[in-house]
């Protein structure tokens, strides 16, 4: 009996350490109140954006768009597209942070930044070392051009607590199969 559970037991830590360290999106399917924006334009606004569609701020210069996780991940990227008509240069930061954000990205280090010229629909992926927080900001200023993304994901990876209740629940496992045996 005790092999038995042992090899499940293992097969569970494999599975567990394997997907742990996969990145998946955390920004999607949130309730509407999850997302928050500068500016929008005609609905297109944050929840769009981090499901699949665009934002668009009604102006040019510094906007930004938010994703409030609801709880604390290790989050080490953010994909779009920039969206922007002309063609030119466009400059976006990632913030993150466990406190809202909002207009108060002037006070923190983003995690990563992008500055160049770009095409309309070019995709980027900020990877960054991981860093913990519960909001996710990219302050974005599409230069001449309305300030405008698509598509907008933020990968993250579970929490190191995740790996305590992972081993504590292997414990229990492991006395209840000891148990058993007595």
């Amino acid at each position: 009996m005790n092999q038995r559970v042992f090899a499940i037991a293992a097969l569970a830590l494999a599975a567990f350490t394997g997907a742990a360290h996969a990145s998946v999106n955390v920004s999607a399917g949130l309730s509407p109140d999850s997302y928050t924006q500068s500016a929008t334009w005609l609905g297109q606004d944050a929840n769009a954006f981090f499901n699949g569609g665009r934002w668009v701020a009604d102006n040019s210069g510094d906007q930004w768009v938010q994703v409030d996780l609801h709880n604390s991940w290790q989050v080490n990227s953010v994909s779009y597209f920039t969206h922007q008509l002309p063609d030119g240069h466009v400059s976006q930061s990632v913030y993150v942070s466990d406190s809202f954000i909002g207009d108060n990205w002037h006070n923190l280090t983003p995690v990563a930044t992008f500055d160049g010229v770009t095409v309309n629909m070019t995709p980027e992926t900020l990877n960054f070392a991981a860093v913990s927080g519960r909001y996710v900001e990219i302050v974005a200023n599409g230069g001449q051009s309305w300030t405008a993304l698509a598509n907008g994901s933020v990968a993250a990876v579970p929490e190191p607590s995740t790996y305590g209740m992972l081993l504590g629940g292997l414990g229990l496992l492991g006395m209840v199969a000891r148990r058993r045996q007595s």
